[in-house]
């Protein structure tokens, strides 16, 4: 049971992506594929959501502190360092992560093991004022998160002793006096500090657990639509310390614009730092393409990472990282929240980038739900001169939007509950503004950058956002901003597309993103995808092979083609529609399936977790007979791509342009090249792995179908998302190879094998 409880870095690499999700969380799922792809990752282990679960029903249990226990030895075994030894200091985070990502809604506890013995020590190895800082920042994050200090308490008493400056001005003599009193401080209001360090571990990890029922946490579960049964992991891992010097600092990227969806590095750092500091929007950060000037070695690092993590996924990610003295660390990765906008370039790009792993027929379904309520550009008129420009932020968050404004989250409520529009101007956000910010039609904040609170909020939620505004200082009434006073209830405009905020409302004319129309083309020919494939129902009707039509057959095949409607799954099965009709309505009765406005169906969550357990006991049955075939398929699979490339592009007088069609000859060539080796050499492949798995015999009778449609001069029947295409059922047939194995397409692809 404890290894169930409790698993290393190195550990849950072993599981596979869906168990390590579940089991780990994002985040401690995230370290053990960073640990698996050999990426510079701090050793660490994670108790899992079952330890949370068994916590937050039964409370802590001597089980739940073997398991801490045994994974901090094995950590302080593998690092060599132990918690609480002045000498060789092991410190640790402890980080919350559910199985879906909750940015800044549950607790982190930096620097656990800290004390004042301990800083002491690390006074004379690492430097006197890091040992302090260090201190300070500990005492400060276990007073919030563990002992539930009031905020406003700390924040007084943190300025009293240190400033407001964090310290950064004391000498190092009064910076270790400021702490050593600051601690004497919160112990004569009842707010102590233990000075056992594994104490200080188990009572991190209880709070971590604990604030999974936390007011923020329920609220943006509630608003997210995430269920309130998941629990959260908890990691614990080695600490790395960007406040080490001035080689040292750490920061948030983006692989791409979160905003935009520009294809560009993006994010914010500081030097001197820890990860709170960036993050929490309480400083003003540098970009991230400051970050070579700095550091270039460091730099060049994380654009690696950021490539190999961003394959890897497939998708946009978000990474936290830490340099201590001029050493990369990476700390987290997770798929990036995005802009509306940001969604549709970027699911473009990737799809049309023959080496990224995206198909076009994932990317339109990763942006379905937006292209049936498109984002809009708002184009100004010329009366929108009479707008005063009050100053220029960040843009975090694109769109321009204009309302009334307010400073406090209950007043935000009460108007947005009248259905007025709210922008919302704060200092710097925080996780229990989250019902405020749902409410706001826009956000806008003094301090910040485009990884803060704010910013990742408010482009997760479309809601636009201008961050960082120099010399914006907010108050219960009021806003105070070059020299201009403006009232609550105000009539403000912010353009989260150029920063801007402005004095009054903004008059415009709304127009659909260009990339909707793009996207609407790869759909165009959506709604005669059955009638152009010739005798489609008929061959389905007189199949080889039958699969029996149930809730579980039927599920799978939607689960696989990712979205579909009766004939698209009785194409997969061999049935006739009539068939699939009733099963496909009692799907979408028991909240298995999604409907959707075009007719077709969605997958829910709960249906792919289903369809990923059939695949790993189908895998543990019948993977050892499937895998000898994976080599073999894989040679085939590169000389298709190769033919799919030359039907889609083709050279002309040395210039490669796309293929028009109207070469005969050139088709003819590379259709010959489809029947007389690729398809005959896929043949006993699926012959092959049929007698492990009867239903494969399907994929030969559809790729048979679609060849003989090509043959025939349906020239898109070569390569369609929406149609029972060549590629998509190769695409398909591809997949349910990697399942029944045991593989996942992530490591396939990162293996070069996608």
């Amino acid at each position: 049971m404890i290894d169930q409880l409790a698993l290393s870095f190195s550990d849950g690499a072993r599981l596979d992506s869906t168990e390590r999700t579940n089991l780990l969380g994002g985040k401690g799922a995230s370290l053990a594929r960073m640990t698996e792809l050999d990426l510079p990752v701090p050793p660490g282990f994670t108790l899992t959501t079952t330890a949370c679960d068994q916590f937050l029903r039964r409370g802590w249990s001597l089980e739940l502190d073997a398991a801490l226990g045994g994974g901090l030895g094995d950590l302080m075994a593998a690092t060599g360092r132990g918690l609480g030894s002045p000498e060789r200091t092991l410190l640790v985070s402890v980080r919350s992560g559910a199985p879906v990502s909750m940015p800044g809604m549950m607790d982190t506890v930096l620097n656990v093991g800290m004390t004042a013995d301990v800083a002491r020590g690390l006074a004379g190895t690492l430097g006197h004022r890091f040992a302090w800082d260090t201190f300070r920042r500990f005492v400060r994050s276990y007073a919030a998160v563990v002992l539930r200090a009031p905020e406003a308490f700390l924040h007084d008493a943190a300025s009293r002793h240190f400033g407001s400056d964090d310290g950064r001005a004391l000498s190092d003599g009064d910076l270790a006096d400021a702490t050593i009193a600051f601690v004497a401080d919160l112990a004569a209001n009842e707010l102590v500090v233990p000075a056992d360090p594994m104490e200080q571990l188990r009572e991190s990890v209880r709070a971590v657990f604990q604030s999974w029922n936390g007011d923020r946490a329920r609220t943006y579960r509630q608003m997210e639509g995430i269920a309130d049964d998941l629990g959260t992991a908890a990691t614990v891992q080695m600490m790395t310390f960007g406040n080490l010097g001035d080689n040292s600092g750490t920061g948030v990227a983006f692989s791409r614009d979160p905003s935009t969806g520009e294809a560009v590095l993006t994010g914010d750092f500081l030097a001197r730092a820890q990860g709170e500091d960036v993050v929490d929007g309480t400083h003003r950060p540098l970009s991230i393409a400051a970050l070579n000037e700095h550091w270039p070695e460091p730099a060049l690092a994380l654009q690696q990472a950021a490539t190999i993590l961003e394959h890897d996924l497939g998708d946009l990610v978000d990474i936290e990282f830490t340099i201590e003295d001029g050493v990369f660390w990476l700390l987290q990765v997770r798929k990036g929240k995005r802009s509306a906008r940001a969604a549709l370039r970027m699911a473009i790009e990737m799809a049309d980038d023959p080496a990224f792993p995206l198909s076009r027929a994932e990317a339109l379904e990763r942006v379905a739900d937006l292209l049936n309520d498109p984002p809009i550009n708002l184009v100004a008129h010329a009366d929108d001169s009479a707008l005063t420009l009050l100053a220029t932020g960040i843009a975090a968050s694109p769109g321009r939007v204009s309302g009334a404004l307010h400073t406090e989250i209950d007043a935000t409520l009460a108007a947005a509950g009248r259905g007025e529009s709210v922008i919302l101007a704060r200092r710097e956000t925080s996780p229990s503004d989250v019902a405020g910010m749902a409410a706001a039609t826009g956000i806008v904040t003094a301090l910040g950058g485009l990884v803060s609170h704010a910013a990742v909020v408010a482009r997760g939620w479309g809601i636009p956002a201008v961050v960082g505004v120099a010399g914006l200082e907010i108050e219960p009434t009021r806003i105070c901003i070059d020299g201009h006073l403006i009232d609550v209830g105000t009539e403000v405009t912010i353009d989260g597309s150029s920063g801007e905020f402005l004095l009054g409302v903004s008059v415009g004319q709304e127009t659909e993103v260009p990339e909707v129309a793009i996207l609407n083309s790869w759909l165009a020919e959506q709604d005669h995808a059955v009638e152009n494939v010739s005798d489609q129902t008929d061959v389905a009707a007189q199949s080889l092979y039958q699969e029996t039509v149930a809730v579980d057959t039927v599920g799978r095949a939607l689960a696989l083609k990712g979205m579909g409607n009766a004939a698209t799954i009785a194409g997969v099965l061999g049935v006739s529609e009539i068939e699939v009709e009733p099963v496909l309505a009692a799907l979408v009765d028991e909240g298995a399936a999604q409907p959707m406005p075009n007719g077709t169906v969605l997958p829910a969550p709960s249906l792919r977790d289903d369809v990923g357990e059939w695949y790993r006991l189908a895998a543990a049955r019948i993977g050892h007979l499937i895998e000898p075939e994976m080599g073999r398929f894989h040679e085939v699979n590169e000389a298709f791509k190769t033919v799919v490339g030359d039907w889609q592009m083709r050279f002309v007088g040395g210039t490669e342009i796309p293929n028009d069609h109207t070469d005969a000859a050139y088709d003819a060539e590379v259709v010959a090249r489809l029947r007389t080796s690729i398809h005959v050499d896929v043949e006993p492949i699926i012959i092959r792995t049929a007698q492990a798995e009867p239903r494969l015999v399907r994929y030969w009778e559809r790729l048979e179908a679609a060849l003989r449609a090509i043959e025939a001069g349906q020239n898109d029947m070569m390569a369609h998302p929406l149609k029972d295409s060549y590629h998509t059922v190769w695409f398909e047939l591809h997949e349910e190879l990697i399942r029944l194995s045991g593989r996942n397409r992530a490591d396939e692809a990162a293996a070069g094998r996608g």
